[in-house]
């Protein structure tokens, strides 16, 4: 049976019951909201995933396995950073510049910098119910990770 996931609507988001307070959130260590902002991340992308209608499971791995490590979150972190407030830029310049562990996986030190800041700000925007930015954010990031015909193509590969 065929599933009409455009009619998802309303699970395209996951709230908490109650935003914590920013100022303390802003005080977290960056390595602690990138382990919290890193989940929402990986979770956002895949709901978006899901329902542009990627349904085989290895196909979902695979098409998320180039858009959640360091090299390409930090080409996000480069566009969506340009374009906020100062007081924004200031937290997220705090989380790049924050110490990096002497083993940072794939991708540069730089690269790391900029990915935990970049999941330091989806935890911080998740963590403070700054839904609608969030979805934004979610909204960008998915235009630049998901091809446009990328639901399309999976499907006609899923068919042969």
């Amino acid at each position: 049976m065929e599933v009409n996931k455009k009619r998802f609507g309303g699970s395209d988001s996951f709230n908490l019951v109650a935003p914590w307070n920013a100022d303390e959130v802003a005080r977290l260590p960056a390595r602690t909201l990138a382990y919290v902002g890193d989940s929402v991340y990986e979770l956002g992308l895949r709901m978006a995933h899901v329902r542009i209608g990627i349904d085989n499971a290895g196909r979902l791995h695979d098409s998320l396995v180039g858009h959640v490590n360091a090299s390409a979150q930090a080409k996000v972190f480069d566009t969506v950073f340009a374009g906020l407030e100062e007081a924004d830029q200031q937290l997220l310049k705090s989380w790049r510049n924050a110490k990096t562990p002497s083993r940072y996986g794939s991708g540069t030190r730089a690269e790391y910098a900029r990915a935990t800041a970049l999941e330091a700000w989806v935890a911080y925007l998740f963590l403070t119910g700054q839904n609608e930015r969030l979805a934004r954010l979610f909204d960008l990031i998915t235009s630049q990770v998901i091809a446009p015909g990328q639901a399309d193509e999976d499907r006609k590969n899923e068919d042969e």
